[in-house]
Order: structure tokens, then C-alpha cells, then sequence
């Protein structure tokens, strides 16, 4: 095979070396380095390419359009991009024929009027209409038109992105006045000794401030004393954008383009703060000009990264017939620690001890229990895990999860032996995993199995090159082309790998390897379509975080989203407990005689009576104004209620949504086209196209308006501080309606000791006889309701706080007991009960429930009695509020 110089080629061919290794990183040509040789070579098929490459280029195809069409190999990619080059030709030609037809009008009437100076061009905007709209078929000249197809041809500005570090700087405003003093400041810094800066090195710029006065900072070491009459400051620094610009050009419309460009930018978006303006005011740095006789500057706009979207990405594909081997070589490692068993950091307190034979004996009870490994890596990295399983200890099931291998990587999850059920036809034993950076989730039923009772080896390569899992020397799994290999992972921060699982089930550890695998350099992705700049386009709140902590006793996620608002609204002491009693969420035990309506209270309550009026009265009791907006006002009169949202954005208050599920609004894109969403305990926002905001989620079908609007979904936009309430009466007046809450029964549902023991009827008196599996939701029918059990013994922070701000309560430390013992019933939480085997979760009734035991008699007996005993402690908790009567009627 003959080989062609690097030199040679870019000879032949026309094309800068620079070019060729542009063509090269893009992916659309390989190169070979011979061993001894300091030059690269190309084969004949890479020079074959290139011809073709040239010949795309000279059709203005982009290089985007190009590596599609090679990585694709369909003639129809081919097909359609030709035919959109076309259009785009189209498009220009069109534009142009109307500027030519808009300059033959300005000639015409310039020749009719007499025209003989430019002063009265602008004059000629109404003669030429007056005059136009006399002939027939005409289409009068407007500026508006005009305004429009300068836009259309003006060409595309070539933006760059950098990030300036933050730094000291001297200003040229005046300590004292406060105004800026240009000439001033240039002759102190010459006066004083401060060396002259190189154009484009980052260390002068000038701005604008709201004024209109022009600002000179100039960068200064840390150490510098400031003993002139200037300002010195901090610059925070940041991304930004650049443009370059002819100071004869129009440096305004130059700007105006800049912002256009990220108008549907697919990675990056203009940097606004809440009240619309900029971060910082758009900075303006002179550099060395290809032209002498014109000077230049390059315009730094603020702007921000996007939150990553996977959708934009060629999707990933599963490779077949790949060895451990191969995905080792193809992924190097540049460091590795091995983990000392007797060093594993625990978080949330899981069961962690060192065995007699130097095993690590781990228990993580739930999810959130964890072991840390202490070592950070960034991405790519890899983690080889040594473990056993205990079957034996996993006989309650606790989660879907039990049996399961995972860790954490920042907020991403990777498992194997994941997604398994109770019933063991129906555990997957997948693997599943968070795809890095993006964090949409995959599920590989079968997959993750693993040999219990005996010690399993899994590795897991997170690489530049290849996602893999290698389980006893398998490979398991092995994909390409993730979005997030495409992405410059220097920006990516570093993350302890953390292990974790989840249930009672006991796994053994005996090594762990964490490792740095290497990566090569990428240069920054760019990219974007123009649009018209009118508005502020795009908006987020900056106090981004989950909702809540999931199986953590923050289990209602209208609390979660309620704490969000307050928070946002700088009010601490309205935090997660605090509405959770204040909605009887996590107080009263909810029973649906009808129907799914939902995980508590709340859910219950905004579902019936008039929709809306219980969210309303739970923020007037904190004082605060608000309206809650049902989905059918919202859906009926879209545009308005997408401009109010925008505008509560931009004021920095979320908007609270209902809809099958609590969330909260937190910003918008591309004009309000989508909504950034979040939700219960997920680290960022997901995007919502706003013409999507209404369509039911897939895991619900597509259900009726009609249906939906009697759920009491809606939009709640909480307004002004109307007073001032105490504390210590929000808490006094909750369990004053206690009594009333713990009673509450319609046709439909029940709370409190009532619905415990319908629960318990229902089950005993055969609810599941004759059911088929497939029929059984067995979260919807059954697991709620232990759900709304488990979660409500974590009530005793809301009471305690209670009983702190009203000391004269004392009554209040008998209703924490019979919330504590709740917890025994359910789950044997003091140790013995559990032992016994006499708790909901051991007798198979717990979130370990299947649908044989429901529909065995003596199973289902015994699980409804221990129901009863549950209603029995909600009683004792009524009886002990009336017992205290004296305190509700003074």
C-alpha cells in the first residue's frame, strides 16, 4: 500500500496542513505515523476522500453534513442533503431578488420625486407608499421589509468560545465620583509604571455600563497596593463568546449577531441574569488587525453551557463479538488505586464491618446508604468490583433492587443485578446505568446476572471509546458512539465512586479497584442556526438541586416542590417537615375506595372539592399570596400563562406544577419554546417542549382531557407576602385540625384509623381473588398504601417541632409514640419485632408483597390484622387529640 506525505498531499490537493488535521479531528479522514517518521501519511482510500471532501466543501455542504453522510453510508442522507443545500441557495436567491426588487423602487421613486440629495432618503418611505399603493398588483416597500432581507443576508458570525479566569482589575472609575475617567486613568497607569499589554491577551478591556459611559479595566497582580484615586475590583471571569469587528464596521448590528447566533443553539445560550440584563456588560478587547489601515476588536459576549441533550446525538449502538481484551486495549489506564476494605467511608450509616477474613460485610437497608470509596476520577474512568451476595439474607426484598452491584459517579448511577422483583419471573437482572454527562437512563434486562452465594468479578469501563461491562471475564455489555464521547471531557469534574445497593440482603466485598483511565484532548464543540433577537431568550434560576431525597422520608414531592419556592423566596424556617405536617402529607394515612388518586393527602385533597383551593390555603397560611391555575384555564389560554410563567422565571420564582406528578418549573429556553422542569430528587432539570406541556406521559397512556381536569392538575403560581405569621401558631393550629384530618371520609376515600381498616377489609374480604399478574399494579393497588405507612413514622420531626414551639403541648410526645410504633409494625424497626417475624414486611406484606399472598387466605389474614393494629395506633391518636379537647376550645 503506497503512502502519501502530509507535505505532499497538502501540495498536490491544495489544502493547509492545518485543514488536514482539522478534516482528521472531526473524524472524516484517518492518518498513519510509520515507525522512525516525524511526518504523517495518508492511504490512498483517506485520498480519495478528500477529493470527495473538496468537492462537498465547494458546494458549501458543512463538515456536520458531511461526517453524517460518511458515517451513514445511505444514499438518502446524501439525497437530502443536497436537496437542503438547494433549498438554502433557494432561500439566498430569493432574498436577493427582493433587495434587488426594493433598490429598483428606491431608484424609481427617487427619479419621479427629484431626488438630489441622501438627506431626504429617509423621506421616501411614505412617498414611495402613497405612490405604490396606486399601482395595481404592486407590493409596496417598507423598512420592515427592507430590515428583514438585510437580516436574512447577512452573513453568519464566527463565534468562538473561551473562558476567561477571574482576576483582579484596576477600573477607570473614579473612587469618590464614581464616574469614569478614561484619559485620567490611561495617564495614572503610564505615571505609574504599569507595563503596556499585547493586543488579545486577555488583560484590557472596555464596557458599557447602564450609563452609556465606557469603563477601561485593566488586570493587576494580587499583590499590587491600590494606592491611586481608582476602583479596583473583582472580574468573576467565565464563558463568553467571541466575535471579531472592523471598528468601521457597525459594531451594533456585529453584537446583535453574536446574539442571534445562539438563538437555538444546540450547546450554549446567552448568559442573562433574572432581571434580563447580561452577567456582565459585553466587553471590548483590541487585537493585532490583518488589515493596517482598519482597526479591530474582538467583542466578548457572557453566555453559559446548555443543559447537555442526548437528542441531538447520532444514538449509540451495542457492539456484538468484542473480548475484555480488545475494550482494555482500546481503553489504557493511566492510574489505578486499590481500595483498603478497612477504608470505606459510610454515608447515611448502612450496616459496614470488617470480617475475620478481611471481607468488607455491607448492608444498605435503602438506596441512600452508602459506601464511599474516597477516590475521585473524571470521566473516562473504570471500577473493578470483587463481591458476594447473600441470598439468604434477602428473603424481605426491600426495593426493586435487591441482590444488587453499584456505585455512584456524581449523580449517575451504574448497576448490575438491577431491576429485580419479589416474584422472580419478573426480575430483570439487568444492567442498567446513567449515561455520563447526559444522564438518560438504560435498562439491559438479563444482562447483569450473577452467581449468587459465591464471589463474581464485574468491571465497568466508563471509556472515551467504549461504555462496557465485564462480568467473570464476560463481556456483558459493550456500546459506542454515547453522546458524551463526543464531548470535551476536560471540562467534566472529578467524583468519588461510591458503592451502594439496596434491601436487607448482606453483599461482601474483597476488592475494589478504581482507576484514571487516559483521554484524549478535543477541541470545543460549536454549532447553531440564526434567528431574530427581540427578547430575552432564555432564563434559569440558580439555586438548581433536587427536590427532595428520595427514601429518605422525603417522600411527597408537592413538600419538596412547596420548600423549593420558599427557599427561592428566602424564607428557611417553611422547609420539607414544615409542609408536610402543614398538608397532613406525612400525618394521616390515606386509603382510596375508588381509585389511584395519588401517594398522600395532598393529592387527595387537590382532587376533589374546588380544584385548587387546598394549595392556595396552605401558602396563605404562610402568608403568602397565591393562585393556583387548573390545567383546563392553562390548556384554554396557553400564550398567556407561558408569559406569566417567563415573567415569574425572570423574578426568580418557580412555578408549581400538578400534573400525575409534582414539579416545579425553573427556567425557560428559545423564548418559553421549551420549559426546563424539575422533579423529586433529580440533580437537574429536564426539558419540556412547551407544545408537548400538556401530552400525558407515555408510563400513563394517553388519556382524555376530560379525564385528566377531574385530577385537579394545574399550574400554582404563589405571589406577595400579604402578613407576617408566628410559627409557633402555624404549628399549634395543625394539630388543632388533627382531629378533623385523621377523620376524614367520603364515597371515595378515607384518612386515619379509617383507612387502615379499610385497607384491611378489602384484602382480607378478597380484593385479589381471582386476579391474573397482569392485571396487578401492585404500586397503584397495595405498595402506596405501605409507602404512605413507611413514610409517615418520619412525622415525628414536624411533631417535635411542634412541641418545641408550644412546650405547653405536652401531649404531643404521646402521638410521636404511636407514630414510632408504626414503624414497628411495619418493618420490625426495634430490632426484636422483626426477629420475630411479626411485622407487615416479614409476613410478606410490605413492599415485598405479592400477589399470592394476597389472594392466600391465611397470608392475607394475617397481613390485615397487622393492618388493624396500625389503625389501632391512629385511633389511640385521635382519642388522645380529644382527650386534650381543652386545648382546641380555650
Amino acid at each position: 500500500m503506497e503512502l502519501v506525505k502530509i507535505t505532499q498531499l497538502s501540495q498536490e490537493l491544495g489544502l493547509s496542513s492545518r485543514t488536514l488535521r482539522y478534516y482528521e479531528q472531526a473524524g472524516l479522514i484517518e492518518s498513519v505515523r510509520p515507525e522512525n517518521e516525524k511526518y504523517r501519511f495518508y492511504a490512498p482510500e483517506a485520498v480519495e476522500r478528500l477529493k470527495q471532501i473538496i468537492i462537498l466543501r465547494k458546494l458549501q455542504i458543512p463538515i456536520k453534513d458531511i461526517l453524517s453522510i460518511y458515517q451513514s453510508q445511505d444514499m438518502g442522507v446524501i439525497v437530502e442533503t443536497f436537496v437542503n443545500r438547494i433549498k438554502a441557495i433557494e432561500e439566498e436567491v430569493i432574498a436577493l431578488s427582493e433587495l434587488k426588487r426594493i433598490v429598483n423602487e428606491f431608484l424609481q421613486t427617487m427619479i419621479r420625486n427629484g431626488i438630489k440629495q441622501i438627506s431626504v432618503l429617509p423621506l421616501l418611505y411614505e412617498e414611495m407608499d402613497k405612490q405604490l399603493k396606486n399601482v395595481e398588483k404592486s407590493n409596496p416597500v417598507t423598512y420592515e421589509q427592507l430590515s428583514d432581507v438585510s437580516e436574512r443576508l447577512e452573513k453568519p458570525v464566527d463565534v468562538r468560545i473561551v473562558e476567561l479566569k477571574p482576576m483582579r482589575v484596576l477600573s477607570s472609575l473614579h473612587k469618590e465620583s464614581g464616574i469614569s475617567e478614561v484619559e485620567g486613568f490611561w495617564d495614572w497607569l503610564i505615571q505609574k509604571g504599569i507595563p503596556a499589554v499585547k493586543p488579545g491577551q486577555h488583560m484590557l478591556f472596555e464596557y458599557q455600563d447602564d450609563t452609556y459611559q465606557t469603563i477601561v479595566i485593566r488586570t493587576i497582580p494580587e499583590s499590587f497596593v491600590n494606592d491611586g484615586p481608582y476602583m479596583d475590583d473583582i472580574f468573576h471571569g467565565g464563558l463568553f463568546a467571541v466575535g471579531s469587528v472592523y471598528l468601521d464596521d457597525d459594531m451594533n448590528t456585529a453584537f446583535r449577531g453574536m446574539i442571534r447566533y445562539f438563538d437555538g443553539n444546540a450547546y450554549y445560550e446567552v448568559d442573562y441574569m433574572h432581571d434580563g440584563r447580561l452577567r456582565h456588560e459585553p466587553l471590548v478587547e483590541s487585537i493585532i488587525s490583518p488589515d493596517a489601515q482598519r482597526e479591530k476588536v474582538e467583542l466578548f459576549l457572557p453566555v453559559k453551557s446548555r443543559v447537555p441533550n442526548a437528542a441531538l446525538y447520532v444514538p449509540n449502538r451495542r457492539v456484538e463479538d468484542i473480548s475484555p481484551t480488545e475494550i482494555e486495549e482500546a481503553n489504557p489506564v493511566l492510574w489505578g488505586r486499590d481500595i483498603p476494605m478497612d477504608q470505606l467511608l459510610p454515608i447515611l450509616n448502612p450496616h459496614y464491618r470488617l470480617t475475620e477474613w478481611g471481607e468488607a460485610e455491607y448492608i444498605a437497608f435503602i438506596d441512600k446508604r452508602l459506601l464511599s470509596t474516597g477516590v475521585e476520577v473524571r470521566i473516562p474512568f473504570r471500577v473493578d468490583i470483587e463481591f458476594r451476595v447473600d441470598e439468604a439474607s434477602s428473603r424481605f426484598a426491600h426495593g426493586s433492587d435487591e441482590g444488587s452491584i453499584r456505585f455512584l459517579h456524581g449523580n449517575h448511577t451504574y448497576g448490575i443485578n438491577m431491576e429485580n422483583n419479589s416474584e422472580s419471573g419478573l426480575s430483570k437482572q439487568a444492567i442498567s446505568f446513567n449515561q455520563p454527562v447526559f444522564g438518560d437512563y438504560f435498562v439491559f434486562p438479563q444482562l447483569g446476572r450473577i452467581h449468587p452465594d459465591e464471589y463474581n468479578c464485574v468491571t465497568w469501563i466508563i471509556g472515551e471509546k467504549h461504555l462496557a461491562v465485564i462480568i467473570n471475564g464476560e463481556t456483558r455489555y459493550c456500546g459506542v458512539d454515547f453522546p458524551y464521547m463526543t464531548t470535551d471531557l476536560r471540562i467534566q469534574p472529578a467524583y468519588p465512586v461510591i458503592l451502594g445497593s439496596n434491601g436487607n440482603g448482606k453483599r461482601y466485598f474483597r476488592k475494589v479497584r478504581v482507576s484514571q483511565l487516559k483521554h484524549a484532548f478535543k477541541p470545543k464543540i460549536k454549532g447553531g442556526e440564526l434567528a431574530m433577537f427581540t427578547k430575552q431568550s432564555n432564563n434559569l434560576l440558580p439555586n438548581i438541586h433536587p427536590l427532595i431525597t428520595m427514601h429518605y422520608g422525603e417522600n411527597y414531592w408537592f413538600n419538596g416542590c412547596a420548600r423549593y419556592v420558599m427557599e427561592c423566596l428566602g424564607e428557611p424556617d417553611y422547609d420539607y417537615w414544615f409542609f408536610s405536617g402543614l398538608t397532613g402529607d406525612s400525618l394521616a394515612q390515606v386509603y382510596a375506595r375508588d381509585r389511584f388518586r395519588g401517594d398522600g393527602a395532598t393529592d387527595y385533597q387537590v382532587g376533589s372539592g374546588e380544584k385548587g383551593r387546598f394549595i392556595e390555603g396552605v401558602f396563605a397560611a404562610c402568608g403568602y399570596a397565591s393562585t393556583f391555575v387548573p390545567q383546563k384555564d392553562v390548556r384554554s389560554n396557553p400564550d398567556m400563562y407561558l408569559q406569566t410563567l417567563m415573567a415569574y422565571i425572570d423574578k426568580g420564582k418557580p412555578v408549581i406544577r400538578y400534573f400525575y406528578e409534582w414539579g416545579v418549573f425553573v427556567g425557560y429556553e428559545d423564548y418559553g419554546k421549551t420549559l426546563l422542569y424539575l422533579m423529586a430528587d433529580k440533580p437537574e432539570p429536564e426539558r419540556i417542549p412547551f407544545d408537548k406541556v400538556f401530552a400525558s406521559p407515555e408510563r400513563f397512556g394517553a388519556e382524555s382531557n376530560e379525564w385528566t381536569d377531574l385530577l385537579g392538575f394545574g399550574w400554582c403560581f404563589v405571589g406577595e407576602k400579604k402578613n407576617e405569621p408566628d410559627l409557633g401558631i402555624i404549628y399549634r393550629n395543625v394539630i388543632m385540625d388533627m382531629p378533623r384530618l385523621l377523620t376524614i371520609q367520603t364515597k371515595e376515600f378515607c384518612f386515619g384509623a379509617e383507612a387502615f381498616r379499610s385497607w384491611a377489609d378489602e384484602i382480607e374480604n378478597g380484593r385479589f381473588e381471582g386476579m391474573k399478574p397482569e392485571a396487578f399494579d401492585d404500586w397503584a393497588m397495595y405498595k402506596i398504601y405501605v409507602c404512605n405507612l413507611a413514610t409517615n413514622g418520619s412525622c415525628r420531626r414536624f411533631l417535635e417541632r411542634a412541641l418545641e414551639k408550644n412546650p405547653d403541648m405536652t401531649f404531643i410526645a404521646e402521638i410521636i409514640q404511636q407514630y414510632k410504633q408504626l414503624a414497628v409494625l411495619w418493618n420490625g424497626s426495634d430490632g426484636q419485632t422483626r426477629h420475630q417475624g411479626d411485622c407487615l414486611e416479614s409476613l410478606g406484606g410490605g413492599f415485598n408483597v405479592t400477589l399470592e399472598a394476597l389472594t392466600h387466605i391465611e397470608k392475607r389474614k394475617a397481613i390485615a390484622n397487622k393492618i388493624r393494629e396500625c389503625a389501632g395506633c391512629m385511633s389511640r391518636v385521635t382519642e388522645i387529640l380529644n382527650e386534650h379537647r381543652s386545648y382546641f376550645n380555650p
